[in-house]
């Protein structure tokens, strides 16, 4: 019984990759790639994202509802 689900379940993720392919080739978009993927995650995990760091001064007492 698990198996079956297990099947349906691929079968239709399957299908929509399937179809996010050929939308992506309709629009003139290449396909994104496993490696693609892959590095992008390897990228990120060399060089992190920067984040922006909120300031402390933002927020005073007068003007923040949430200094109250």
């Amino acid at each position: 019984m698990m198996d079956e689900v297990w099947s349906r379940g691929w079968s239709e993720a399957h299908k929509a990759a399937l179809r996010a392919r050929d939308d992506l080739a309709q629009a003139g978009q290449p396909m994104p790639t496993l490696w693609d993927e892959v590095r992008m995650l390897v990228r990120d995990l060399i060089r992190p994202a920067v984040k922006n760091e909120r300031s402390e001064t933002c927020c005073d007492a007068q003007g923040c509802q949430s200094a109250a």
